[in-house]
């Protein structure tokens, strides 16, 4: 794995944690996603640093669509108890990462198209 490639995992990773103790601590909730802070200001800020991501890194761009989430259930096991619920969680993380996906392959679209304009 290329060193730049590793920071974008670390970044990625530890943009969906942050977000999700930022609004956790903002909001006062246990669970950012109780929170309408989630929905209205962090998870568009995860989609625009997959968007991000999957410009500057335009290669199997799904992993920056998902390791913020990655982040984000580590962050959730490790500070509360797994319980029963767990499997839905890791389920609704999974369709979460789904929106992200996509804007990281429109951001490497994006690459490639500025790549091609460049070399005419």
């Amino acid at each position: 794995m290329k060193k730049k490639e590793s920071w974008f995992y670390l970044m990625a990773f530890l943009t969906g944690t942050l977000v999700w103790i930022v609004i956790c601590a903002i909001s006062g909730k246990k669970e950012a996603w109780d929170s309408s802070w989630y929905f209205s200001v962090g998870y568009p800020l995860i989609c625009l640093v997959s968007a991000v991501m999957g410009y500057l890194v335009p290669k199997m761009t799904w992993r920056w669509g998902v390791m913020p989430f990655v982040g984000q259930l580590v962050w959730l096991v490790l500070t509360q108890a797994p319980g029963n619920l767990l499997p839905l969680g890791i389920i609704a993380f999974g369709l979460m990462s789904l929106p992200a996906i996509i804007v990281a392959n429109v951001g490497a679209y994006v690459a490639r198209l500025r790549a091609e304009g460049d070399e005419l």
